[in-house]
């Protein structure tokens, strides 16, 4: 990972408990988006989700925009790799907007994001809040 994209996730880190993070992010994000290798980002993206889970990433966000701009190009491990590390409600929102698009020729897809979703309610992270959030998005697909 280059120094200039290293520098922007430092950003990032440094201001996530910054009342202004979402204005922060969204420069951060536009940055790190014209690097060639933008997507060694994600990983670093989804952990620090996953390290914050109170911070309010946004609805979808600018977080949620720059990985998400990698589905089908290895986002999606990532995102199940960082669920199975530590799920967080955000994280659960964001493998269920995988799921919603999960049709057709992604429908055994469905079947593998449904079990990582079910095994979020064994994890010893998983909260009553992340436990309710989580049956809520289950429901929704049986």
């Amino acid at each position: 990972m280059d120094s200039r994209l290293k520098k922007q996730i430092e950003i990032l880190d440094n201001s996530v408990l910054n009342e202004d993070f979402i204005d922060i992010a969204y420069d951060v994000i536009e940055d790190i988006e014209t690097h060639e290798n933008a997507f060694d980002a994600v990983e670093h993206v989804l952990n620090l989700i996953e390290q914050n889970p109170d911070i309010d990433f946004g609805s979808p966000g600018p977080l949620v925009h720059f990985v998400e701009q990698f589905y089908g190009n290895g986002y999606e491990d990532k995102l199940v790799q960082s669920i199975e590390r530590f799920p967080t409600s955000h994280t659960v929102w964001m493998l269920n907007r995988i799921i919603n698009d999960s049709e057709g020729e992604k429908k055994e897809k469905k079947k593998f994001y449904l079990n990582v979703l079910q095994n979020v309610l064994h994890s010893h992270n998983c909260s009553d809040e992340l436990r309710s959030i989580t049956n809520e998005f289950l429901s929704l697909h049986n």
